[in-house]
């Protein structure tokens, strides 16, 4: 995570979306990203941390690093992935970012 990441609020995102492939995935996180650093260069820090997909659910998860919450909306909204719910998030980093299997 970048210094200025680490030093920012978190937030996770949902949105309800059917099934997504690997590959349209990857688009929706390119553009997501693309976004967080458009509004990153007008002053707005945002970055997308991780992004997950549960199909099973037909849920995708973003978290972020932003300024504000409105910052995270707009991105999101930049990058046509409008999100359905967004909440504060505590507790990222450190062990947190580890994956185990």
């Amino acid at each position: 995570m970048r210094a200025s990441a680490a030093s920012s609020p978190c937030y996770l995102v949902e949105w309800y979306r059917s099934a997504l492939s690997g590959d349209q995935l990857d688009r929706v996180a390119a553009s997501i990203e693309a976004c967080a650093a458009s509004e990153s260069a007008g002053g707005s820090r945002v970055h997308l941390l991780a992004i997950v997909a549960v199909p099973a659910d037909e849920v995708i998860f973003g978290i972020f690093a932003a300024d504000s919450e409105a910052d995270v909306v707009q991105t999101c909204r930049r990058a046509r992935m409008s999100a359905q719910r967004v909440t504060a998030a505590v507790g990222l980093g450190g062990a947190a970012m580890r994956v185990t299997h």
